[in-house]
């Protein structure tokens, strides 16, 4: 992994956004060098930390920006944290953007404080459009003031999300599960993700409706083993890569962690964890282990070959490809199947 990490020496020595734009592009061919499916763990390690460096100096030079701009007042502590895969460690090259910003001052210095930080998070989110990472398409980012908060009115809204529980409620919840430490005061986000993931665990009809909220959406797989392929529009004979096993290998491994109060941060930290409280069947969770390997592997492999990322056509896939593709996407059904039987034996109470 060495060609990836020697950007990162070249990121720490970057000053300007054009420089990191760049870089970014860089990582994008080197990668396409080292890519195996063999040693995809710590391929996607080295990925992440290219990243993690790319994105810390955007902030700071946002950073820099804000505070000779004068505007509002710098909270106390507050930290840019990150969301999605960036936020479990297993992003592609060309991922989107999904972060936002906690903070923490008096109360009575809040407004201001918010000032400086809608600041901060309008130029740091246009650097990083610039360098390379495309706005939320959802709004998952630090210009939305849902993700933008103090911690005070934070932990007010995810108490009322866990209250309530809506669908809107347990998909925001679902991504605040990943948030991640990315620069600034560390301790904000931990305790407030430690918190949260511990406060989900004690409710047991909201774990109900996570288990149903996460058996969806369905494996595009048939009976008899045959892949459900877009039929119309643009992505005609395409599977769409993230919904084909990954995202329900993701989503099903959350709600297992909420089950078992688990905080880790990676999926594969999940899995472990998961795998030594015994909420998973040995067998499962090794079969879950190589099908989350084959579904990071073919992510970073055809978002690097194709303009859409997400979409690959079937036809590109040889038979080898294929079969083990259908192979981690049977193991994404068992999985879903297991947190089904779950929750239909809980009560709505």
């Amino acid at each position: 992994m060495e060609p990836l990490y020697e950007l990162i020496k070249q990121i720490d020595q970057a000053e300007t956004v054009n420089e990191l734009n760049i870089l970014h592009r860089e990582l994008a061919y080197r990668l396409r060098n080292v890519i195996e499916r063999d040693v995809i763990a710590s391929l996607s390690h080295a990925l992440s930390d290219v990243h993690d460096a790319l994105v810390k100096k955007a902030v700071m030079l946002a950073e820099e920006e804000t505070v000779q701009a004068a505007v509002g007042i710098p909270p106390e502590k507050w930290c840019w944290y990150v969301m999605g895969s960036m936020g479990r460690g297993e992003p592609t090259v060309w991922t989107d953007q999904d972060n936002g910003i906690l903070f923490e001052c008096p109360p009575e210095q809040e407004e201001e404080c918010y000032t400086f930080i809608r600041h901060l998070a309008k130029v740091g989110t246009s650097f990083l459009h610039d360098i390379g990472y495309p706005y939320c398409t959802g709004n998952v980012m630090a210009t939305n003031r849902r993700w933008s908060q103090s911690v005070r009115a934070w932990e007010q809204q995810m108490a009322t999300y866990i209250d309530h529980h809506f669908p809107d409620d347990i998909r925001f919840l679902l991504i605040a599960m990943d948030m991640r430490r990315f620069y600034g005061v560390g301790g904000l986000v931990k305790d407030c993700k430690t918190s949260l993931i511990e406060q989900m665990s004690r409710h047991p009809l909201l774990l109900k409706r996570i288990g149903e909220h996460v058996i969806f959406p369905r494996v595009p797989l048939g009976w008899f083993g045959n892949f459900y392929i877009e039929r119309w529009g643009r992505y005609s004979g395409c599977l769409h890569l993230k919904h084909s096993g990954y995202v329900q290998l993701v989503n099903s491994l959350k709600f297992l962690s909420c089950v078992g109060n688990i905080s880790a941060m990676t999926t594969w930290e999940r899995l472990e964890e998961i795998s030594d409280q015994s909420l998973l069947p040995v067998s499962i969770a090794e079969n879950v282990h190589e099908a989350f390997l084959t579904c990071v592997y073919f992510r970073l492999k055809y978002s690097l070959e194709s303009a859409d990322r997400d979409y690959v056509p079937l036809h590109v896939l040889d038979s080898h490809e294929r079969a083990r593709l259908k192979k981690a996407m049977k193991t994404a059904q068992t999985l879903q199947r297991v947190v089904m039987r779950q929750v239909r034996g809980w009560r709505d109470e």
